[in-house]
């Protein structure tokens, strides 16, 4: 066998004497701007998270050291930059918090968190502070609770921003004696100070909501309940309205919004219920797939007292169709109400005729012009709608474009499996597993083998699943969903 030691650091890549490779030629001045030009460096400390946010939060040598324990378990919400800021200012307020107001029963211990790692070391691996592995494994302890108050602390501004969806906060170390100091000396202490401290958490700004509300599609609901609460006018709420449709301009559910509105405000304020309404009208004639909401019977019999006002109504929605005019539509809904007046020309020459030849006509005429004008503004009974609930506005069919696919075609799914994803997205991608188990049978499906059907079509395309199992009901991740649309 041939000796293989060699100098790698030399390597002959000319091949054969007998054969000159050149690579070009470097000037001197390229030699020099090469040995001037600084490489770049890499840090392997640079993913600390003290490290990066020292000058941003304005961190101490102490707070640095703590931060740069800590690790986030990453998701869509602590993986926007304002929400983990607010997190870890939260956890500065929450460490301070425990190490001037919570005092150890063992006075030995600066902190009472030092003085619970020790507690979990004896307990958990009975290693004493002369052995080799107690420095290591204390170390080790005392990250795990900077990173378990780190969780504590995501899911109070999770609630603050009106995040239903928490993280899971299961301490590590499920020893009961351990689960019953720590809740004891961290946990129960946190859960009063933490509610206490979270009007020290920032509002979200607007770049956040947006963000927020794209992944979270029902969020909206809390900001307008409180807006309807708050109700003063019309006009103050219109341009509330307005701005949470602003931040939810990435939600599916933005139409929903405007239609919420319109139904409310129906009780106050007529003019404003229609042009809420159309704005609701806008946003749907703008998604893939329409699907307008019919005005509910109680609020038809609010917004509409005579047929005419019904009718006039409907024609400007159907002119709105052809024109998309927004603008024009809301102008002529905001007229609906003024009233009409029956314009009567009056043959002067034939008045006097008839005065000469009857003295009593004129008082029968004026008689009869006022009849006639009462009868003009006599408010007339609107039709019943056709269903039981709904009052059913006849939308003059278009000539529109070609219908555009929804989904990709590559796909290749059903009719059915196109309605429940559809049906997803109406629920804010989140469906109890019970609803979905009676909407299949009425379909004759199977839950299991329709979920698994669409999910084998859809891996390919994701590379992973789409449709998961969460508690009782059935998720889709936003993102996922987005990369199924065709958006040709």
């Amino acid at each position: 066998m041939q000796n293989e030691d060699y100098d790698d650091s030399i390597i002959d890549i000319s091949g054969s004497a007998d054969i000159p490779i050149s690579f070009g030629t470097i000037s001197h001045s390229e030699e020099v701007a090469l040995e001037n030009t600084p490489q770049p460096q890499y840090d392997p400390e640079d993913w600390k998270i003290g490290k990066k946010y020292v000058r941003k939060l304005s961190l101490n040598n102490e707070q640095s050291v703590i931060l740069d324990r800590l690790w986030f378990t990453d998701n869509v919400f602590n993986e926007i930059e304002y929400c983990r800021i607010q997190i870890l200012k939260q956890f500065l307020r929450a460490i301070d918090y425990l190490q001037t107001h919570c005092i150890p029963v063992n006075k030995s211990y600066a902190t009472v968190i030092e003085e619970l790692s020790e507690i979990i070391v004896c307990l958990q691996y009975n290693y004493r502070k002369e052995s080799l592995n107690y420095r290591y494994t204390y170390d080790a302890v005392q990250t795990e609770i900077f990173n378990h108050i780190l969780k504590l602390c995501e899911n109070n501004v999770r609630e603050v921003y009106g995040i239903k969806r928490k993280i899971n906060t299961d301490f590590n170390y499920p020893h009961p004696d351990i689960l019953h100091q720590y809740n004891k000396k961290i946990v129960s202490k946190l859960d009063i100070f933490l509610v206490e401290n979270q009007h020290q958490i920032l509002d979200a700004d607007h770049r956040t909501n947006i963000i927020l509300n794209e992944n979270n599609t029902s969020r909206w609901k809390t900001k307008f309940e409180t807006i309807k609460e708050d109700y003063t006018n019309s006009i103050a709420f219109e341009r509330e309205i307005f701005r949470l449709a602003d931040v939810n301009v990435k939600n599916p559910s933005q139409d929903t919004i405007f239609f919420e509105a319109s139904k409310f405000v129906s009780k106050h304020d007529k003019v404003s219920a229609l042009r809420l309404y159309l704005h609701y009208f806008d946003k749907e004639l703008s998604n893939t797939k329409f699907d307008r909401k019919q005005l509910a019977k109680n609020i038809q019999k609010s917004l509409f007292t005579t047929s005419e006002q019904f009718t006039d109504f409907e024609h400007i929605l159907n002119e709105f169709i052809k024109t998309r005019d927004l603008k024009t539509a809301i102008e002529k809904a905001s007229q609906l109400y003024l009233p009409k007046r029956k314009k009567i020309v009056i043959d002067r020459d034939a008045v006097e005729n008839v005065q000469r030849q009857h003295s009593g006509t004129v008082a029968l005429l004026e008689e009869y012009l006022k009849d006639d004008y009462e009868e003009e503004n006599t408010a007339i009974k609107p039709e019943e709608p056709t269903g039981e609930d709904e009052l059913t506005i006849n939308i003059t069919p278009q000539n529109t474009e070609i219908k555009t696919l929804k989904y990709i075609e590559e796909l290749s799914l059903s009719e059915i499996q196109q309605d429940i994803l559809d049906l997803f997205e109406k629920q804010s991608f989140n469906i109890p597993q019970s609803e979905m188990a009676a909407y299949l049978q009425s379909k004759n499906l199977f839950i299991g083998s329709t979920i698994d059907s669409i999910n084998d079509l859809c891996f390919e395309t994701l590379d992973d699943i789409l449709i998961e199992e969460e508690d009782d009901y059935f998720t889709i991740n936003t993102d996922y969903y987005k990369k199924l649309l065709n958006n040709d």
